[in-house]
């Protein structure tokens, strides 16, 4: 049963990522001077949207995936991304928490100016989230 429920985070996390790749696959910069129409906000809103949900869910996944290994939850994320870390699935644990920070930030976030340091975030995190899931595919194959 925990198998299933790790293994169906696991195919969560990689259909979110896959979204998010596709974004990004499409991003242009953010420039504030630019007056930008509803319609040419949709994409950043979409961007937006998809990092979120990645976020969701790399931080679900890795919570399902430290129960049915370690058979508890750990009582704080920093807590929770340093045995994630220690198991090699990903490079950095603070980086991590800045994904997380990043991700509330994203929902209440409007001004322009703040908006291209947000997109700008998005792309370099979404570069991280993309390579350490290789670590994360490679154990789900070598380890489930």
């Amino acid at each position: 049963m925990q198998k299933d429920l790790m293994y169906q985070a696991y195919k969560n996390l990689e259909s979110s990522l896959k979204l998010l790749e596709s974004s990004l696959e499409k991003y242009e910069p953010f420039k504030p001077e630019i007056f930008y129409s509803y319609e040419d906000l949709e994409y950043y809103d979409s961007l937006s949207f998809r990092y979120e949900k990645a976020i969701e869910a790399v931080f679900h996944f890795f919570k399902t995936l430290e129960i049915y290994l370690f058979g508890e939850r750990s009582e704080t994320y920093r807590k929770l991304l340093q045995r994630i870390e220690k198991l090699g699935l990903i490079e950095n644990a603070e980086k991590y928490m800045e994904m997380k920070m990043l991700r509330n930030k994203v929902v209440h976030t409007y001004t322009p100016e703040k908006l291209e340091e947000i997109y700008s975030s998005i792309e370099k995190f979404g570069k991280l989230l993309f390579m350490d899931f290789q670590n994360v595919k490679k154990f789900m194959e070598e380890e489930i």
